[in-house]
């Protein structure tokens, strides 16, 4: 197989890999880690964080930065970076978002409940080749309104609508359906998290969130 053949298939693999095998709570972004309220963090936040796992006939893994604004008592403004692998693909992710918190929801007083859409776009390296991907997501975020212990554990949950788009040899997209949920745990200067989350295959990711103001 000639040198160029052999960057395409390589780059097919791993196209392939990400549309049979999709798995985060955002595609290339970190787990939402945090209450659906807005009224539970500082204003303004900066976090770290890490997410792995074994997408089938690929490993993956994101190391990213996230900074959080609250424009208003109920939006939040996202914005993130991350470093990112799959097999022998890496790249490095950007991506932005928005939360609206539904204050004013009656399905259920125990629970905030917020709506949120993210988009991230990166350009990953595959055997000298380059690979376009772009995540779109669309997600409902549910959080306890009281903590699961003294400590201020607390809850939250995921459910919504993603499409991974592939474009270089050829352009492909892929729509799927994720999950997931994690824990929230406050310390004095912010709060630590971890989660999975599942679109076809499971990934684990956890962080720690600074409140700046």
């Amino acid at each position: 197989m000639t040198k160029p053949l052999s960057r395409i298939f390589a780059t097919l693999v791993v196209a392939a890999s990400l549309l049979t095998s999709n798995a985060q709570a955002e595609f290339f972004g970190l787990p939402n880690g945090r209450s659906a309220s807005p009224d539970m963090l500082s204003d303004l936040s900066v976090e770290l964080g890490f997410v792995t796992g074994d997408l089938g006939v690929t490993d993956y893994q994101n190391f990213g930065a996230r900074v959080n604004y609250r424009v208003s008592p109920e939006i939040v403004v996202i914005g993130d970076i991350g470093l990112s692998e799959f097999g022998p693909a890496d790249g490095t992710p950007v991506g932005l978002g928005i939360l609206y918190h539904l204050s004013n929801q009656r399905i259920s007083q125990r629970v905030d409940i917020a709506a949120k859409a993210s988009y991230h776009s990166g350009e990953y390296e595959v055997s000298g080749t380059n690979l376009d991907l772009t995540g779109l997501s669309f997600e409902a975020l549910f959080s306890g309104r009281q903590p699961l212990a003294a400590n201020g554990l607390g809850w939250y949950g995921n459910f919504g609508f993603h499409r991974l788009t592939v474009k270089d040899v050829f352009s492909d997209s892929s729509n799927e359906i994720g999950i997931g949920g994690g824990l929230t745990l406050p310390t004095g200067s912010g709060e630590a998290y971890v989660g999975v989350d599942l679109i076809d295959e499971l990934t684990f990711g956890l962080g720690f969130r600074y409140f700046v103001q």
